[in-house]
């Protein structure tokens, strides 16, 4: 095997101080992003009550649902391809998936009695007229995050994500002081959204020379080539949003009610943060930089330790502070009406850290071309996890004692993820070290 040379030393100093820059500048945004929340919350909580936070977290778990593939995931790939033509084709070939399925979501409009029946609520159905509006915003930011992605504008990526939380919990605060009832939950939450997509639009136009490319016959080239999207991995993260949102939230509403599940939605809006803001940021450059990586076949394990020895920085005094002060937390900051949803934190932390210990290396498996696997790993977790959930609230025990068999189930399959994950890191690095020799 040839010995490196001090040029390669050199470059790899300066691809790590790329990396980490731009892991820096997504951390610094995102952080910013999250600090007016944070200020706002104990308002927004105190106005607010956990029946609103239950219609929000249904309303926005049906759009991540559909509009998470809205583009059949294609989406995805626009960071892949090294040929620039070949990027442009698979972003046309989103937009037009997006829009076909902004326009179909619209038939939700004529099952509203359907959705009052199956909720038991007669809030929700109030704002299905704008699903099809929202996934078409969603869907669009998603696609021009991903092309940002592609041109390393990572500063830009974080000012989005300023302007999505920032405008949107302003208005949320603003509509709970006009008195305007639950309302101010759903559209601030969309202008939000609406105003981080115009940006990264704006931002695409001015600084990239990226266009859409309507070349049918390269559109339908790309759409044979990365197919492994559509048929693997949006099956994935339609299971991945039905599970972990949508159906989950349905669960604890249908066992448990309203009021429970906005306590339990506080607990997941909070303790995600934290690993968004982490997690997020460390992924987006570790996808980019895998990827690269995986191409110039370098070493993916010392990419993998490196992520992850980072990712435990942060990750373990989160797991002591909830763990231990959740309830003091939660009832201090957010009100006394919270409290219940400070021993929900407690119980459902351990699941959160070790989640948050494999969110940055969760793109592996699309670089090294193991999607079916990792689907079956996420079948394993929804079937145990929900599974779970089902029988013991058929067999009559609590929400809390529900929970806290939730978290060790998923806590392990998270642990067998993980460790699989630098498996194949292993087995990417075994293979170059053949194709080098």
């Amino acid at each position: 095997m040839k010995a490196p040379s001090l040029k390669d030393y050199y470059n790899s100093i300066i691809k790590r101080a790329k990396s980490q820059k731009n892991f820096l500048s997504l951390l610094s945004g995102n952080v910013i992003s999250q600090i007016i929340p944070f200020l706002i919350a104990p308002i927004i909580t105190r106005i607010f009550t956990p029946i609103d936070f239950a219609v929000q977290a249904n309303f926005i778990a049906l759009i991540m649902l559909i509009s998470s593939v809205a583009a059949l995931r294609y989406e995805v790939a626009i960071v892949l391809p090294r040929n620039h033509r070949k990027a442009r084709a698979i972003a046309s070939l989103s937009f037009i998936l997006i829009i076909i399925f902004s326009l179909l979501s619209n038939v939700l409009l004529f099952l509203k009695d359907f959705i009052t029946r199956v909720y038991n609520d007669q809030v929700l159905p109030q704002y299905i007229w704008l699903v099809s509006l929202a996934v078409l915003v969603v869907a669009s930011y998603n696609t021009f995050h991903n092309i940002c992605l592609r041109y390393g504008l990572f500063k830009n990526l974080s000012y989005s994500k300023i302007a999505q939380s920032t405008l949107g919990q302003l208005l949320i605060a603003a509509w709970g002081y006009w008195q305007w009832g639950g309302n101010g939950l759903i559209y601030g939450w969309f202008f939000g959204q609406l105003l981080s997509m115009i940006y990264l639009y704006v931002i695409i136009k001015q600084k990239t020379d990226f266009k859409l490319l309507w070349n049918f016959k390269l559109i339908r080239k790309v759409a044979c080539e990365y197919k492994k999207f559509p048929l693997v991995n949006s099956v994935h993260t339609v299971a991945d949003t039905f599970s972990q949102q949508f159906f989950l939230f349905w669960l604890i509403t249908y066992f448990f009610g309203a009021e429970t599940l906005g306590l339990f939605s506080i607990v997941i809006k909070y303790l995600r943060i934290p690993i968004q803001l982490i997690g997020n940021a460390l992924s987006q450059v570790f996808y980019k930089d895998a990827a690269q990586t995986y191409h110039d076949k370098n070493s993916l394990q010392k990419l993998f330790l490196k992520n992850l020895k980072t990712t435990l920085l942060f990750a373990l005094p989160f797991l002591l502070i909830i763990g231990l002060g959740g309830r003091v937390l939660f009832t201090f900051y957010l009100g006394d009406q919270w409290s219940q949803a400070g021993v929900y934190a407690q119980y459902y932390v351990l699941s959160m850290f070790f989640y948050f210990l494999i969110l940055p290396v969760n793109s592996l498996p699309l670089v090294v071309d193991k999607q079916e696997l990792d689907f079956v790993f996420a079948v394993v977790n929804y079937v145990l996890s929900l599974g779970t959930i089902i029988i013991m609230a058929v067999l009559g025990y609590s929400f809390a004692k529900i929970l806290i068999a939730y978290t060790i189930v998923q806590s392990v399959v998270y642990i067998f993820t993980g460790i699989w994950y630098f498996y194949l890191a292993y087995k990417a690095d075994k293979l170059n070290m053949k194709i080098n020799n």
